[in-house]
């Protein structure tokens, strides 16, 4: 299980401010300032989709991902962004969690537009900036296609691992040949002229893993959601008419543009299709299925600290949506 310290429990309560409710029935739901739940909210509240799926949405504003853990394992959110891993991971260790999906968007290999790398074999010999570290997930998987496709990425290729900001800048500072980052990044590189050679969904794809599969869902505690269902079923229905107004309507993404981040019309085309392209289109057995399956693979490239010590996924990690919910 994880430790939270009392330091972090007051780090995350200090970075959290409270929104207004709006009525009664609240679901506290953890945001940062520029995430994309933070787009999905603001579309529930202009269309009072609280209200008509029977719960009243309070935000709390969240300083980094870490600390919505913190808030959630505190009490302080009801549900936060996270993924499935890290549900398993605390459902084995005792603490039941549950997943539920919301976006299959997955970044790439980036690389300038004129740079000879289109495959992962052109990357032999090649600096690679890794966003995160060696057991970052889409590492792993980009590692396992290469391996299928004989080349071993973590010996042959000439791996650097930091932050996705620093590794875009050094990319577009040539002291990288490519850089392996997630989509809201990669978008951002695509604005500026360059390009994805290999996706991360196309690696998955070569590993028999749907790419549609969710690894980012709403996270939350399995005996608070049973104990407020009509909350959590009416915010994931509420989630799922957020994106179908988002998927339809220009408008919409005008409204929500201010929340993007977005300072060209480059960027918010490119943030705005990388997410709609990721909006969750497989039932829940084939996001069990792909889940156990990547799963599998984590834990043969990476091993036990790739998959936080557990082997097969724990029942009960996603949860059971309704007909009509996101």
């Amino acid at each position: 299980m994880t430790h939270i310290s009392r330091r972090a429990l007051l780090a995350a309560g200090a970075a959290s401010i409270a929104l207004p409710v709006r009525a009664d029935n609240p679901l506290r739901l953890g945001t940062l300032q520029f995430g994309t739940v933070q787009w999905v909210a603001d579309v529930i509240r202009r269309h009072d989709l609280d209200t008509k799926h029977g719960f009243a949405l309070r935000g709390t504003m969240l300083a980094n991902n870490d600390a919505g853990r913190v808030s959630l394992m505190a009490g302080a959110s009801d549900v936060i962004l996270s993924d499935w891993a890290f549900v398993a991971v605390q459902r084995a260790s005792g603490t039941k969690l549950c997943f539920a999906p919301f976006s299959s968007a997955t970044g790439g290999v980036m690389t300038a537009a004129d740079s000879p790398i289109r495959r992962l074999a052109d990357l032999k010999g090649r600096s690679l900036g890794v966003a995160g570290g060696p057991a970052d997930k889409s590492w792993l998987v980009v590692q396992a296609a290469g391996r299928g496709q004989g080349i071993d990425l973590a010996t042959e290729a000439k791996p650097v691992f930091g932050a996705p900001p620093l590794l875009g800048a050094k990319l577009q500072q040539r002291e990288l040949d490519a850089v392996l980052t997630y989509w809201n990044f990669s978008a951002r590189l695509e604005a500026a002229g360059f390009r994805q050679a290999v996706s991360v969904a196309d690696c998955a794809r070569a590993l028999d893993i749907s790419p549609q599969v969710s690894m980012v869902g709403f996270v939350f505690h399995e005996d608070w959601a049973n104990a407020n269902r009509a909350a959590i079923d009416g915010f994931l229905a509420a989630v799922d008419a957020a994106d179908g107004l988002l998927a339809g309507s220009a408008e919409e993404w005008a409204a929500v543009r201010p929340l993007m981040d977005a300072d060209s019309d480059a960027l918010f085309v490119r943030l705005r299709d990388r997410y709609l392209a990721g909006v969750p289109r497989v039932d829940a057995a084939e996001q069990a299925r792909g889940a156990a399956r990547l799963l599998a693979v984590l834990h043969e490239t990476g091993g036990s600290q790739a998959t936080g010590g557990i082997e097969t996924l724990p029942p009960g990690v996603f949860w059971p949506v309704k007909d009509g919910s996101s």
